[in-house]
């Protein structure tokens, strides 16, 4: 167990989709923690404002980039292990949202959804794991959903392929448990319920109902009666990549205000 009081002290860590929201919370959480960083995302600009919130920006890199393109993927994992040598967290979080009923998918926009939310995660992970097999430790977090277990709707509209593809998510996560324990390597899914991050916008609301009530009526639909905020999602897998879970792998956490438990 780690003696330091920051429970990443020396651990170096990927997290993609950092950017924003949950992956943005988590970096920001990770930073605080002592952990050294190489964060991903699509979008550079929003990458340089993550990075202008960091404390210790001198420890940390960042790589613009998309992860469903495997030079993206191998580019993460070739760079931490040439500024820091080693790899002990993967956070796979980048991923987008997708309402549309199945009849209105098209095939490009099936590729699209399952290349960013599930493909990016196999080519992480793939990267990944030689360098951890030789340091017989490291620890892989999937960001999986609520949508991983439940057929869920929104706004009339289905989001199945979304949910298609945090069901993946979970079930790579149980795959990697099994096959990689006797390497050490640890593989769990943090499942969030409604959690207030930009992926819902007043594009996919506005027809039917306005962002605010959105997110009133999200919070709603749980024991708790409220939304999530990205930095408790961030605590949860703070918790998965610490040696404090030692001894925990193929697990799907919920952090959902127990909207799973009705």
């Amino acid at each position: 167990m780690n003696n330091s009081n920051k429970r990443l002290d020396g651990k170096v860590a990927i997290i993609t989709g950092a950017g924003s929201g949950i992956g943005m919370a988590t970096a920001k959480c990770f930073d605080e923690q002592g952990a050294k960083l190489i964060v991903n995302d699509i979008d550079e600009s929003k990458l340089g404002r993550l990075f202008s919130e960091l404390e210790d920006k001198e420890k940390h890199v960042m790589i613009a980039g998309d992860v469903s393109e495997e030079s993206t993927s191998r580019e993460l994992a070739d760079v931490a292990i040439d500024q820091f040598g080693r790899i002990d967290v993967l956070v796979n979080n980048a991923g987008i949202h997708y309402i549309k009923d199945i009849t209105d998918v098209t095939p490009e926009d099936f590729d699209e959804c399952v290349g960013i939310n599930l493909k990016s995660m196999f080519l992480c992970a793939k990267a990944v794991i030689p360098h951890m097999q030789k340091q017989k430790q490291g620890s892989i977090i999937n960001l999986g959903s609520i949508s991983s277990f439940v057929g869920q709707e929104m706004m009339g509209k289905s989001t199945f392929l979304y949910n298609v593809t945090k069901a993946g998510a979970v079930q790579m996560a149980r795959s990697l448990a099994t096959r990689y324990a006797a390497d050490g390597i640890r593989a769990n899914a943090v499942c969030p319920g409604a959690t207030k991050t930009g992926q819902i916008t007043e594009e996919h609301t506005g027809d039917v109902i306005s962002l605010e009530d959105f997110w009133v009526g999200a919070g709603e639909s749980s024991p708790m009666k409220r939304h999530g905020d990205p930095s408790e999602i961030a605590n949860a897998i703070l918790f998965l990549a610490s040696d404090e879970a030692s001894f925990v792998t193929g697990a799907s956490l919920a952090v959902d205000g127990g909207y799973l438990a009705q």
